[in-house]
């Protein structure tokens, strides 16, 4: 089996196209049975508010950058989502903090539902603009994805998940992950940022060559 870790954050943009792409890689890889895919947590905005307050858009005006500026990046972004199939609206987000959202994630992934949930998360933060900080929005996805309200209960009312997304961020800062996504293959640092398809196809042929020849010699 290899195992592919994927660090990510549910409010970056590049986490959904990255996981779209992804996707589309292992319904190409002739050994996808094989290929063990497993989310891990990464906080990009540690100290953001839960309740949403300035867009992406005027916070980064204020970082310096000028409209035409961040219009022209904002549309590229929404560009690659159409061609993912996905809505991405970056300058409209109201980042909040996503540390709930990584809890809810774990304690999802022990019910076989973290990549139904984390799909479903993505959407609605990207493309429905929800506060997903808010208690009850996440509620709210948990019972779309699945997963028991029981589960959802043990996050919200109390620190469910919280060791989880603590050792995710510890082993990023030892291996030095740095931004997201992140695909670290059997250990080993691979990819950083969504690449294509291809090029994730072509790292997935290449790893499971070394991980077969490995084998074989053990």
């Amino acid at each position: 089996m290899l195992t592919v870790e994927i660090w990510s954050d549910v409010v970056c943009p590049w986490c959904y196209l990255g996981k779209r792409r992804w996707a589309a890689a292992l319904a190409r890889f002739p050994h996808a049975e094989h290929v063990r895919t497993v989310w891990r947590s990464f906080e990009l905005r540690v100290n953001q508010p839960t309740v949403p307050g300035d867009s992406l858009n005027e916070m980064m005006l204020r970082d310096g950058h000028a409209q035409d500026e961040l219009d022209g990046i904002f549309q590229g972004i929404i560009d690659l989502g159409e061609k993912e199939g996905i809505a991405l609206r970056p300058g409209e987000y109201r980042p909040v903090n996503s540390f709930d959202a990584h809890r809810l994630l774990h304690v999802a992934e022990g019910h076989g539902l973290m990549d139904a949930l984390m799909e479903r998360v993505l959407r609605a933060y990207h493309s429905e603009l929800a506060n997903i900080a808010d208690p009850e929005v996440l509620r709210a996805l948990a019972a779309d994805s699945g997963l028991p309200a029981s589960a959802v209960s043990e996050v919200l009312s109390g620190d469910a998940g919280a060791a989880e997304v603590r050792a995710d961020e510890t082993r990023a800062a030892a291996i030095k992950v740095t931004s997201v996504p992140s695909f670290v293959i059997d250990g080993r640092e691979t990819i950083h940022g969504a690449v294509e398809s291809e090029a994730m196809l072509a790292m997935l042929t290449e790893e499971w060559e070394r991980h077969t020849v490995a084998a074989s010699r053990a």
